[in-house]
């Protein structure tokens, strides 16, 4: 059984890249999407993510009620922005943050390690399986 990674990040290039590096690690990706209403739908869904990759700002809009949601879920999830971590709300102080553009595999290993940890500690069933991945850019 795989993990489930919902993306929302609406650069195409950058959530093309971020899903074919997560199904490389064995996970099935919902999305992605740049819309916070179809996010929300995926979240919703009878399968729900085991953790996400955010993008903070999605067009005209800002992901942090999305995440807010999540949190209440209890959906683990990392920030691939190209926000600053200073320019972040403090209540999203303790979330895995990389800064665009990401080079190197470490964000992927992060919701990767989340999920996994969802997986052990709720009723999902087994440990996902986890690939080791590639290195590359994502963002720009």
């Amino acid at each position: 059984m795989t993990c489930r990674i919902l993306i929302v990040e609406d650069d195409y290039w950058a959530a093309l890249h971020l899903a074919t590096e997560v199904r490389d690690r064995g996970a099935t990706v919902l999305g992605p999407t740049g819309s916070i209403p179809l996010a929300v739908a995926l979240m919703s869904a009878r399968r729900r993510p085991h953790a996400a990759i955010l993008d903070v700002q999605l067009r005209t809009q800002l992901a942090f009620p999305l995440a807010d949601a999540l949190a209440e879920q209890g959906v683990p999830f990392i920030f691939v922005t190209g926000f600053e971590r200073e320019d972040m709300p403090e209540r999203f102080d303790a979330v895995p943050h990389f800064v665009k553009p990401i080079i190197g595999d470490a964000c992927i290993d992060a919701v990767m390690a989340l999920a996994d940890a969802t997986r052990r500690t709720r009723v999902f069933g087994p440990q996902c399986r986890v690939r080791s991945g590639r290195r590359g850019v994502i963002g720009g």
